[in-house]
């Protein structure tokens, strides 16, 4: 739960660190403190004993890299400054729908028909939210941020799908730290163009605050700390708990930013939960009959 609050409040806690200087010189700061963070934890888990395996394909960690570290932080971070809050959270829930189509077609892992009928659900309410444009009182969201974050959450779903078989033969928190590490300089070179005019902008503790929270807490800490939880809870409680994360966006929005929800919103984030919840259930009950 304590994942799912970090997550949910790193959202608009991001767009207001995006007012305060040019998206890339925010992303590049940000993602270099993530970075540190991971390779730090990464280091440790080497301290211990926990290795690669030998026969760890170094090309096929660099795609993963490339698209997790580099494609899919791009396409959030215009994404999140192009739309509200509320959009990027729900739309973002729709990551296990994407996962679940993409493992269907490339891995070969079957759908019953309640997780194809959560399916549709979801896709329905996707559209709902990504067709919701408009002003709200601090920022505006438009079709091609909404397009954007759910360009991301495809990419982000496909990186899902593309780890398994490198999870066999590599520790989960040495990929993400892998993977940190190779889009870190995808970053600083989208970012060095601003640094002369936002390097003074460091000066601000607030802008300060945002960038440890989002880089150490929401890209770094996060990561072992959902894993802890998933080894200890299980992942059906794991997967009840990720449901709440649109929600707690959504709040924290409103609190903080004033973007009250639309009708619109409600309908559609309901549809991409209800729809996410089937198909889970669907997965539990394929994994059960093959148990």
């Amino acid at each position: 739960m304590g994942v799912a609050v970090i997550w949910g409040v790193n959202i608009p806690i991001m767009k207001n660190g995006l007012e305060q200087v040019d998206p890339f010189f925010f992303n590049g700061v940000r993602l270099t403190i993530s970075a540190l963070t991971l390779l730090g934890f990464a280091w440790n888990e080497r301290r211990r004993g926990v290795f690669p395996n030998s026969e760890l394909n170094r090309l096929h960690l660099l795609v993963y890299g490339l698209m997790v570290g580099a494609a899919y932080q791009v396409l959030f971070l215009l994404g999140i400054a192009k739309t509200t809050s509320g959009n990027v959270a729900l739309i973002i829930a729709t990551v296990p729908m994407w996962t679940a189509l993409l493992a269907r077609v490339f891995l070969g892992e079957t759908l019953r028909v309640i997780s194809w009928c959560g399916l549709v659900i979801s896709l329905v309410g996707t559209i709902i939210v990504a067709r919701q444009t408009g002003v709200t009182p601090r920022g505006s969201a438009t079709l091609s941020g909404n397009l954007m974050i759910l360009g991301a959450a495809l990419v982000w779903a496909s990186g899902t799908v593309y780890s398994r078989p490198l999870l066999r033969q590599i520790s989960p928190m040495q990929l993400s730290a892998s993977s940190a590490a190779i889009s870190i300089p995808v970053h600083l070179f989208l970012a060095a163009e601003f640094v002369p005019k936002d390097l003074p902008a460091l000066r601000i503790p607030s802008l300060w605050l945002i960038l440890i929270y989002s880089g150490v807490l929401s890209s770094g800490l996060s990561q072992p700390m959902w894993n802890f939880g998933v080894r200890h809870a299980g992942a059906a409680h794991a997967a009840v708990v990720q449901n709440a994360i649109p929600l707690i966006a959504i709040t924290a929005a409103w609190v903080a930013r004033g973007e009250q929800p639309t009708g619109a919103q409600v309908i559609g984030g309901l549809l991409i939960l209800s729809g996410v919840a089937a198909m889970r259930f669907g997965r539990r009950l394929a994994s059960r009959s093959t148990a």
